[in-house]
């Protein structure tokens, strides 16, 4: 059995069940539980002997959008002579449709075999809806092959208005109006159809729903189509006032991702230089050092060969001014002060030889008073170093040096 379409049966049974109804010929039981009761609200619509109502209803129930549509028809309760009491037949759609003469017909045709197999004598002969016995409609199985999507509608929207149409009854005037007013579901949760004037004049007098002519629905769908328009309207106005708002907002976009592309461009660029600069100096001071040790050991080289050392003295001195001068024109090169390294370096560097001449090197936003006491410094502790180089080298001269060499020495 095709899920997308199936009927219910329903009634009012007395006591102690009241308004029953259940499922069946197809449909699923997670759509079952969530479809509201079918029943009618009797203080503002009421079904009097001899007259029938028509109805069409949307709701959303299962994750599906559905469509009912529904006869009821007078019927006594048993053991009760109270008004107003039916039972009905109703058939629904999940997120489908077909014609609306296949429904007329297959919704009439079942309708009928329900009240001749469960009501006699104008009473309803069951007490639940459970118990009533039912009959396949002839063309039920029709529906399957002309199923068609229901189109642009909103069934999750429930406005919780009814709208009552006193109108002709008949299969083909129903059928028009069933085709004319599947709109005004928009509008409105349930429309009823009655050609009996006694209920037409109850919901009248109740005043609870609207109730209008076939007159009145050529005006009501003329409103709903003035309305809808308004809508579409005002809805084109939102959406090109959003895409007007999307040019400034694009503007303002990529005008400030624009700048922050140019200022990660400019830092890029100049933390390049920075780099290249500071690799520049880094050869510099790495030559100029290896350079200076290997004079050192050129002056221990002579020294430990002539042993002249006031010789020795002069010539490292002459190396020591060239070392130093060499460092201080190149003491102003930019450093990479911007870099987290630079930290570092300065701090290994603390613990070398003639550190705090190149603290003062890489440091060109120091004062020049501090640049001199550090290089002042640097140079007591190269000083120092240097001497004892020069005490430890004699005393291996001395060690070293040929018997003859001690008694010139010596004399």
């Amino acid at each position: 059995m095709d899920s997308a379409y199936f009927f219910s049966a329903f009634g009012t049974f007395g006591s102690p069940n009241g308004f029953r109804q259940s499922f069946f010929l197809g449909g699923s039981k997670s759509i079952a539980q969530e479809i509201r009761t079918f029943d009618l609200k009797t203080d503002a619509i009421k079904l009097f002997p001899q007259t029938s109502i028509y109805a069409i209803r949307k709701e959303y129930a299962g994750g599906c959008g559905l469509l009912s549509y529904s006869v009821y028809t007078f019927a006594k309760e048993q053991k009760s002579d109270r008004g107003g009491t039916f039972i009905g037949s109703s058939l629904l759609f999940a997120d489908k449709i077909t014609s609306e003469s296949l429904i007329i017909n297959t919704l009439n045709d079942f309708h009928t075999h329900l009240e001749e197999d469960n009501v006699s004598d104008g009473t309803i002969t069951v007490n639940h809806s459970d118990q009533f016995s039912i009959r396949k409609p002839k063309d039920f199985d029709k529906i399957r092959f002309n199923l068609k999507e229901i189109g642009d509608f909103n069934f999750t929207q429930n406005p919780n208005n009814y709208l009552v149409i006193y109108c002709e009854t008949n299969p083909d005037q129903l059928q028009h109006f069933f085709h004319q007013v599947i709109e005004l579901l928009h509008a409105y949760d349930t429309i009823y159809f009655t050609q009996s004037h006694e209920i037409g004049e109850f919901v009248r007098q109740k005043g609870i729903f609207k109730i209008i002519d076939a007159n009145g629905l050529k005006k009501e769908i003329e409103n709903l189509h003035e309305e809808k328009l308004r809508d579409i309207r005002n809805t084109i106005a939102d959406l090109e006032r959003e895409k007007e708002s999307l040019k400034d907002e694009r503007t303002a976009w990529l005008d400030h991702l624009n700048r922050q592309i140019s200022h990660n461009e400019k830092r890029h660029q100049e933390n390049e230089v920075k780099i290249k600069e500071s690799k520049n100096g880094i050869e510099i001071i790495n030559k100029e050092y290896a350079q200076y040790a290997g004079k050192i050991d050129e002056v221990i080289s002579r020294l430990k060969a002539d042993g002249k050392i006031e010789a020795a003295k002069r010539m490292h001195q002459d190396n020591k001014r060239s070392f130093t001068g060499t460092l201080n024109q190149h003491k102003n090169v930019e450093s990479l002060s911007a870099l987290s390294l630079n930290t570092m370096l300065q701090r290994s560097m603390e613990t070398q030889p003639y550190s705090n001449g190149l603290a003062s090197f890489h440091s060109s936003g120091r004062g020049q008073d501090q640049e001199k006491e550090f290089r002042l410094d640097g140079f007591k502790v190269a000083t120092l170093i240097l001497s004892l180089l020069l005490i430890g080298t004699l005393v291996l001269c001395f060690m070293w040096m040929p018997e003859s060499y001690l008694k010139i020495f010596s004399q």
